[in-house]
């Protein structure tokens, strides 16, 4: 199962990322991502020491060791700059298998251990600013998730701030996106901004939203005359023991949590896993924005026609079926 938190900057879907990554991983294996052009994730988890920049899945090293692993024997790429952010997998793919902890992948950029492990896609470096978006960034993450088999275990993103998530293919590539919304007229601004988006996308009915640092029944009555009842999941109340970590520092422990909070975590848990992943429609929607990327005229007059990447006859859910939690061993 895959789960995003996404959200305008200081809404919370940090905070309710970690929060509830340690409740779900109570009964699964979790692999956490880091997403966030502002890097919180791994401390919040407890993993203590900052990530070395070698370790950032979009450090260019970093790139092309991913990509020659997730390219495998895949013969419909040709080159590695050929490989790009859309390019699907094929059954000749180099496959992430969330509970393989012996996967290189994981080994050299990975934190954490096989009950929870983190991936962290990495900021700028100094000699980027000026010269780079960070959706630049983002690219790798797109083809890990696309060579990602997760059925064993749950990732959960703390994705970039903002509505960034649709200028790519993230947005498709999750089974639930839960939208942190402030009490506020630019909170329920945001989410309209993202039902739109999300319409566009075709990717609405798997858009929820956490109602966060919510303070009175007035905050409440709010979200709810301005979000739709099967939207809202619930609220998150402030909370005196997230405050209290704010100023000590270090890392988070849902089980610390209000009872409250700690109930809408459980929403939360309920509410993804009432999802039945289809995962050959998640990759026919794939195919789609890779078609749709491919066509633009500054990809085909640098690498030509990529629309060859796919391979029409491979069936995602068929493979899963076959391949179940064991890692392709080359």
């Amino acid at each position: 199962m895959r789960i995003a938190f996404v959200g305008k900057g200081g809404s919370g879907k940090t905070t309710l990322s970690v929060l509830f990554a340690e409740h779900i991983n109570k009964k699964y294996p979790v692999l956490a991502i880091d997403a966030d052009l502002n890097m919180h994730l791994g401390s919040l988890l407890g993993f203590e020491a900052a990530l070395p920049v070698e370790k950032h899945i979009s450090h260019p090293a970093a790139v092309s060791v991913i990509k020659k692993y997730l390219k495998g024997k895949n013969g419909r790429i040709k080159e590695s700059a050929h490989f790009r952010k859309t390019t699907p997998p094929t059954a000749d793919s180099g496959f992430i298998f969330l509970t393989d902890s012996e996967n290189p992948i994981f080994q050299e950029f990975g934190v954490g251990d096989g009950k929870m492990r983190m991936l962290a896609v990495g900021t700028y470096d100094t000699e980027e600013i000026g010269a780079s978006c960070y959706h630049n960034n983002l690219a790798i993450l797109e083809n890990i998730l696309s060579h990602l088999i997760d059925t064993e275990g749950v990732v959960v993103a703390d994705m970039v701030a903002g509505v960034d998530a649709f200028a790519n293919t993230l947005h498709a590539q999750f089974d639930m996106l839960v939208l942190t919304v402030e009490p506020t007229k630019r909170g329920v601004e945001v989410f309209a901004q993202y039902k739109e988006l999300a319409e566009g996308a075709g990717v609405y009915d798997s858009l929820f939203v956490v109602g966060n640092k919510v303070r009175s029944d007035t905050d409440i009555e709010f979200l709810r005359k301005n979000i739709p009842s099967d939207k809202l999941l619930g609220f998150f109340r402030e909370s005196d023991y997230l405050r209290r970590k704010d100023q000590e520092g270090g890392a988070l422990d849902a089980d610390e949590l209000e009872a409250e909070n700690k109930r809408l975590l459980q929403v939360i848990d309920k509410k993804l896993f009432s999802v039945t992943p289809d995962y050959q429609a998640r990759l026919q929607k794939l195919f789609e924005l890779h078609r749709k990327y491919v066509a633009q005229a500054s990809i085909t007059e640098r690498f030509g026609d990529l629309t060859d990447q796919i391979d029409p006859t491979f069936n995602i859910s068929l493979f899963i079926e076959n391949h179940g939690s064991k890692a392709k061993k080359e």
